[in-house]
């Protein structure tokens, strides 16, 4: 019987496995720091990037504000805070390497609606580096895509997020699709930066802000209800996974800049969501 502690946000819940060899890795949610003592006041020892994990043995220790997670890095003990961390079985025979769980990318996380991941609807590389959260996001932003751009299954949608990559790529000189994710109302998620990069969608709030967009013109409709529920679903895992803050801020595109987005009748809906706030945002990066 093995027994490992399952991080949730730095709460710990014991899960047991009936078996001999289940190795646990603890995987970075967001870039975070490695240390050689568990407490802020030990030594730097590297950076552990978000999506890379490191073999943990199950030992923790409460060190000022955080509980720290033990693990071993190229043979040296390292600790690193929980907050930042998820642990899971380890995939493959480099645990140090990224650790996705489930397809290509680390964004389908315990608890996420169904993401099509970049390398499942094809998405094109890149043109440059982009930058990583610097720290854990404060807002949401719900976008539209706006007219002439609704879909209703993945085949569709999945041309839509093409179309939309190459636009911000090509034509406004974006180094990638400019949202962390969209939202077809055939009912999936599509990944665009992801949960950890620094998206291009809510001038002056990239840095702080996950933007979701959904795919349609919103004007004078709401989005259907597998769209709907698929947006609050990413925002829920965004809190339960420590990729949004629980003192989120969420908002409309035009709370923040001179445009109609997300469309009039979606911007009514969303001030009847929890944490929606009007006016201008109170944090800017």
């Amino acid at each position: 019987m093995f027994v490992f502690l399952a991080i949730h946000l730095g709460v710990f819940l014991a899960v047991t496995y009936h078996g001999t060899e289940a190795s646990q890795c603890a995987c970075a949610t967001l870039n975070v720091h490695l240390r050689n003592g568990p407490g802020t006041g030990y030594d730097i020892t590297r950076l552990l990037v978000a999506t890379h994990c490191l073999p943990y043995d199950g030992r923790q220790q409460v060190g000022g504000s955080y509980t720290w997670l033990h693990m071993t890095d190229s043979g040296q003990s390292v600790w690193a805070a929980s907050d930042w961390l998820h642990v899971q079985e380890c995939a493959g025979s480099s645990p140090s390497q990224p650790q996705t769980g489930h397809g290509s990318s680390g964004v389908q996380l315990h608890g996420c609606p169904h993401i099509v991941s970049r390398s499942e609807w094809g998405a094109r590389a890149p043109k440059g580096s982009l930058h990583y959260m610097p720290h854990t996001p404060v807002y949401v932003f719900i976008h539209h895509s706006g007219a002439g751009s609704e879909c209703f299954d993945q085949h569709s949608c999945t041309n839509k997020v093409k179309i939309f990559q190459n636009y911000h790529m090509d034509t406004l000189g974006y180094s990638d699709i400019e949202y962390n994710f969209v939202v077809g109302e055939d009912g999936n998620a599509y990944e665009g930066r992801g949960w950890t990069r620094v998206g291009a969608h809510t001038k002056g709030y990239n840095s702080n802000g996950i933007a979701i967009c959904v795919v349609g013109d919103f004007t004078n409709k709401v989005p259907n209800n597998l769209a709907l529920t698929t947006v609050r679903q990413l925002i829920q895992c965004g809190l339960d996974n420590g990729h949004i803050s629980h003192s989120y801020t969420l908002k409309g595109h035009r709370d923040v800049g001179s445009t109609a987005c997300p469309g009039t009748h979606f911007y009514n809906l969303i001030q009847s969501w929890s944490h929606y706030v009007s006016g201008t945002a109170l944090y800017h990066a």
